[in-house]
Parts: C-alpha cells; structure tokens; sequence
C-alpha cells in the first residue's frame, strides 16, 4: 500500500508536469500524456517496438516471444527493458520505475494498475478492433504515430501482393479449391473463419485464399472461431487446411484417428502444420513471419 501510495503521488506530480489529453479506450476515457516517454505494458511490444516506441518495462513472456527469432531487429533493441513477471504485472517493481503510462490488456488489472500511472486497456480481441490492422492503429493513436503505421501498412500490402504472386506461380492451389484453418488445443479442434485468429486474417483476409462455406460463417463470432469435436473436423476441412498444434498429445490423437486418413486434403498431402506461437499473435513482426510461413509451405517442398 505505501509503494501504491508513492506511486500515486509521483504519477500526479507527473501529470503536472506533462501535458495531457482524453484517450478513449476499452475501459473508458483516460487523461494520458501527450508524448508518453516511459511506458510499461503486459501485451502488445511488437506493435509498440514497430511503432519505434520502446517499453522501460513488459511482461516475462514477452522478452520470450515467439516471433523475436524471426524479426531483423536492432541488436539492442530489446535491451534495457525490465521483466516485470506474469499476470498481474510485479506491481512493486512497476512502481518504482515511476512509467507515465501503463497498457493493460485484461481487465482485472486495470485498477490496480491505475493507482500507478495513468492506464488504457488494449485488449487482444475486441469489437471496436476486429483486425490486426484497425489494432495497430488504435495503438499507434496513443502515441501520435498513425502516420509510422500507416507507413508500416502500405509496405505490408506490398509483401502481400509478392506473396499471392509467387502462391498463384506455384499452381499448389487449383482455382475455386478451399483452404481450412484450424488449431488442435488441449481438448478440442477449433476452426478460424475470416477475420479468425491463428492465422484465419492472414489466409482469407490478406492472402485472399477461398474459406469452405462452413468456414465463411464464422467471420462475425468472436475470434472468428467455432470449438469442434474430433468428429466434426471432417465437416469442415477444404480442399487444403492449415492446423497450428497448441497441444501435440492432442494432435497426435487426432493424426491416429480412424477418420483421419480418408480425408481428401490428408490423402492428396494438402495438410499444412505450423508454429502455433507464431500465429497466436497479431503485431506486425508476428504477420510478417506468418506470411513468410504460409508462402514456404505452399511453394516449397514439404
């Protein structure tokens, strides 16, 4: 309690000092700095490094992720940035590195968090951003930096366009044929629609490959997803399908399965596995390694 106290004060001496303004957010309308210089958050530092904006401070998991390998980044560009743990951020050492701004993406931080320094919650998923892009941009409006996203976006559009060049050259997949997305989790096969996560933007939305019409009406459901038993998986599987392994066990259950062999995308060699850490996120540095993915697993050898 006295180091949320401390901290209390220093963020108002803070906000004295610091012009401000209302940024609009998931959990309502916060006076935030005008050029916020040190900021923590528990989600989003691959939209915030792309940006040029560089944390003082993230969660553990974010030192670690997935598309870091796969990113050209400056040698140094992830030093100097503090661990400050799991779920709910170290809320001792968060304050005594003083931040004037803190993201949160769950809402049972919000508040705890907000006793530190001024907080907005950019959720993973939400309706008011339902793609990557509108994500990015939403971020980018906390920092004044819409012009460096809209930058990063046209570049993007241009790697897309290569890509759907060198897919259509490889002749992997014959005109009107449809592609399925799906995940293997701990109990169950979920499969993505467009605007989906696990890689259901970056396929339908981006790369324009044809969903199975099964697929098509999972596009306004939240995370663009429906949970299927083993069962089912048939039902939905195009022509090609994408599956992203969460739980191997699982998968292999999956592979052993008496039905799995007599699907046609199974017995034609059109089944694609990829790095689930990769496609569970959605900043740019993650898209961009999808894209590479996807393209290799269609125009290379398996």
């Amino acid at each position: 309690m006295i180091v949320l106290l401390l901290a209390a004060c220093s963020k108002q001496t803070n906000n004295s000092i610091q012009p401000t303004r209302a940024f609009e957010h998931e959990a309502g309308v916060t006076e935030v700095p005008v050029q916020p210089l040190r900021v923590a958050s528990d989600q989003h530092m691959g939209h915030l490094l792309k940006l040029g904006v560089k944390p003082i401070a993230v969660r553990e998991n974010m030192l670690k992720e997935a598309w870091i390998p796969y990113a050209n980044l400056e040698r140094d560009a992830l030093e100097g940035i503090e661990n400050l743990g799991g779920f709910p951020l170290n809320l001792e050492k968060l304050a005594s590195l003083e931040p004037d701004l803190i993201i949160s993406a769950l809402p049972n931080n919000h508040e705890s968090y907000s006793k530190i320094a001024p907080t907005v919650r950019i959720p993973y998923w939400s309706k008011s951003y339902t793609t990557p892009m509108d994500k990015l941009l939403k971020i980018a409006e906390l920092f004044d930096k819409t012009a460096e996203a809209n930058k990063w976006i046209k570049e993007f559009e241009g790697q897309l366009k290569d890509a759907q060049q060198k897919i259509a050259a490889s002749g992997k997949l014959k005109e009107g044929q449809t592609v399925s997305v799906m995940a293997v989790f701990d109990k169950n096969v979920f499969v993505f629609g467009p605007n989906g996560a696990y890689g259901g933007y970056m396929i339908y939305d981006y790369l324009k490959l044809k969903p199975t019409d099964k697929a098509e009406t999972l596009r306004d459901k939240e995370m663009g997803s429906a949970e299927l038993s083993f069962e089912a998986v048939p039902e939905y599987m195009g022509d090609h399908a994408f599956i992203t392994v969460v739980n191997e066990d699982k998968a292999k259950e999956l592979l052993d399965s008496n039905f799995w062999k007599s699907i046609p995308a199974v017995m034609n060699d059109q089944v694609y596995f990829y790095d689930s850490k990769i496609f569970a996120m959605d900043d740019p540095y993650s898209l961009e390694a999808q894209l590479n993915i996807i393209v290799n697993l269609l125009t290379k050898a398996r």
